[in-house]
Formats: C-alpha cells, sequence, structure tokens
C-alpha cells in the first residue's frame, strides 16, 4: 500500500511506491506522489517537502481553481505545470452528473470523460518521463478523481492488481473528510466519497473502450519507446 505521508495543511499526500506489481516487482517508493490540493505551507510543511525533494508539480486543475487557490508550492519546485483535464475553465461537470444521477457510483462516468482529454493525457506521462530521476507530485483538488486517474493508469501500467488499485483510490475519502476546506456542504456527498464500486465500474468501462493501457496511451499519441518507459517508471 502507498505510503501517506503527514502534512499540517495538506491531507491527501501519498507516495504511489509500495505496491505489488507484474511479476512480483515492488514498485520503488519516493519517485511519484499523489495529493490533494498543496495547502500552506506551515514551517514543519516546507521543511517536509524539502526532505522528499520533489522538483515537479503536475497542477490537474481547471483555470478557475487556479484563480481561486492559487498553487502555495509553486515557487518551490524546479518545475510547476498546470495540466487542465476538465475539459472546460471550471471543475462543475460532477455536480452536473449528480443532479441526475440514479447510482451513487456516477463518478465513474466523469472518469471516462476525463480520457477524452488526450492531448493533456499525454503532456501529463511525458512530463514523468523527462522527470523520470527526480521525485514529482501530481494533484488536483481532493486528490481523489483526476488524480484517481492518472493513478490508475500508471499502476495499471505497471500490473498493478485491480484490488490494490481499488484501495488506493478507496482512502482517498478517508483523508480528505478530515478538511472542511475540500468538502463544499453545497454539493451531493456521493462526489466526494471514494466508493470502490466507482474504480471497480471505471476499470470496466476502460476495459471494455479500449482494452489496456497500452492501448490507450498509444492512442492519444505516446509511441512504443514512451510507453515502454513509463512501464518501468516506478521500478
Amino acid at each position: 500500500m502507498g505510503r501517506h505521508h503527514f502534512f499540517e495543511e495538506i491531507v491527501n499526500f501519498r507516495d504511489l511506491g509500495g505496491y505489488n506489481a507484474a511479476d512480483g516487482a515492488v514498485l520503488k517508493d519516493g519517485r511519484v506522489y499523489r495529493s490533494s490540493m498543496l495547502f500552506g505551507p506551515t514551517e514543519h510543511d516546507r521543511q517536509k517537502w524539502e526532505s522528499l525533494g520533489i522538483d515537479t508539480i503536475i497542477d490537474l486543475r481547471a483555470p478557475k481553481e487556479l484563480v481561486r487557490e492559487p498553487n502555495a508550492y509553486a515557487d518551490l519546485v524546479g518545475r510547476y505545470v498546470n495540466v487542465n483535464l476538465s475539459g472546460r475553465t471550471d471543475a462543475g461537470r460532477s455536480s452536473e452528473l449528480a443532479q441526475s444521477a440514479s447510482s451513487p457510483y456516477f463518478m465513474s462516468e466523469r472518469y471516462l470523460e476525463y480520457l477524452s482529454a488526450g492531448d493533456e493525457l499525454a503532456k501529463v506521462f511525458r512530463i514523468f518521463l523527462e522527470h523520470r530521476d527526480r521525485p514529482l507530485v501530481f494533484h488536483c483538488s481532493a486528490g481523489k478523481d483526476r488524480t484517481g486517474v492518472i493513478s490508475y493508469l500508471l499502476l495499471s501500467l505497471h500490473g498493478v492488481p485491480l484490488a490494490e488499485i481499488v484501495a488506493d483510490y478507496q482512502v482517498s475519502y478517508t483523508y480528505m473528510k478530515q478538511d472542511p476546506r475540500l468538502l463544499d456542504p453545497d454539493k451531493h456527498l456521493n462526489i466526494y466519497v471514494s466508493y470502490p464500486e466507482i474504480m471497480e465500474l471505471f476499470h470496466q468501462a476502460f476495459v471494455d473502450k479500449y482494452g489496456n493501457v497500452e492501448v490507450f496511451l498509444r492512442s492519444i499519441g505516446l509511441d512504443e519507446e514512451e510507453v515502454a518507459g513509463l512501464q518501468r517508471l516506478l521500478l
């Protein structure tokens, strides 16, 4: 299971290392981190950040989110990149789905929609390759949805069993609900809960549509060498 790192102001910051991969390998710690919004930093959090040696931030939020909450850590890294997976200037699509959904697992539909941002997704994975020797973090607002889809793709590419990917996804709400800044009481609760069924339904729909992650990455423009490099990223 990926290790959770304690910050005073960041609640859902976790390492993607430590998971069982294909052929019995274990993914390497300290290379790629996933997170919720990077609030702060306090002095403790700045020291923690520096100890991790993170050189790159991939911020997956939409433009209006950046205006409302500028990234407080952007000046602490060598490279800060915004990659908008929302398909719009603000992140309001989930609320639209919640209003008409008949199932609490409707976020699986939203995750499929994120995959249509092919150029943006390709950019994310190329940044992974460009910074393969230096720690990086990718995050959105809560660290569950956009971040969860990127995590699913990267862990699947390494042959991590679905049950472990689901477990990695499911724990997000455990951390998110500790921070009221991440939960809007005016929105439907099911937007925030990381039900395991959401990731399971998304996985099945993904496999039905694309077959596997290698095929998907090639469909958004990555070549064979890039896909092979990504498969070794955490080994």
